[in-house]
C-alpha cells in the first residue's frame, strides 16, 4: 500500500491510500485536478473518501 500526500497546509489537505485494487481518499480538501492527478485518474478504483471536517 502506498500513501500519497496530495497537499498538506493552509491551502488544503488531501491524502490517498493506494493499493493494487483500491484507492481511499482522506480529506480531499484540494482542487479536483490535483486529486485526480495524484491517483493517476483511476476514479474507478476509489472505494471511498473520509472527511474529518468542513469549512464554511
Amino acid at each position: 500500500m502506498l500513501m500519497k500526500c496530495i497537499n498538506s497546509g493552509s491551502s488544503g489537505n488531501g491524502y490517498a491510500l493506494i493499493s493494487d485494487d483500491e484507492v481511499l481518499l482522506i480529506e480531499c480538501g484540494v482542487p479536483s485536478k490535483e486529486m485526480l492527478r495524484a491517483i493517476d485518474y483511476q476514479t474507478s478504483k476509489v472505494a471511498g473518501c473520509l472527511i474529518s471536517h468542513e469549512h464554511g
